[in-house]
């Protein structure tokens, strides 16, 4: 047998050819999934905490205090240690309804008035959810609740 005929029906290395093939396309997959479950996560977080500031506004809400309002919500939430920075961190608008624009607006953080007793608030939060897949588009969790104070 010559040797371009044993090349031909040598089947060693063929397992590892193969690996190579799916290996990528697995990773790609694996990755992607991972980084929808932690924007899922976010989302889910980012909604009880605001939930749970209309069941039970914080005195930090109550007081206008939006600092102490952010670090308190950011205690509450996945990914933390993000949750504070200026450009990637949480943005939270509180509002009077009445005030509240009719069509949809984006959150951009600029607006916290919390009215006084009895009036009805809108709250709105938003934030990026942290990015480990360069080839999926940016994900952000964002919602609201409306409370009376």
């Amino acid at each position: 047998m010559t040797q371009a005929a044993r090349l031909l029906h040598c089947r060693s290395g063929a397992a590892a050819v193969e690996f190579a093939l799916i290996a990528f396309p697995l990773v790609m997959l694996v990755l992607g999934m991972l980084q929808f479950v932690i924007y899922c996560y976010l989302q889910q977080t980012v909604s009880d905490a605001l939930y749970q500031t209309a069941s039970d506004p914080e005195p930090e809400i109550l007081a206008q205090d939006k600092p102490g309002y952010v670090a308190k919500f950011c205690a509450r939430i996945a990914f933390s240690q993000s949750c504070l920075s200026p450009t990637t961190g949480i943005k939270i608008e509180a509002m009077k309804l009445a005030n509240a624009p009719t069509a949809s607006t984006a959150i951009t953080g600029n607006t916290f008035d919390t009215g006084a007793g009895q009036d009805v608030i809108l709250l709105r939060a938003t934030m990026k959810a942290p990015k480990i897949m360069p080839l999926i588009p940016e994900l952000v969790a964002q919602d609201s609740v409306v409370f009376r104070r």
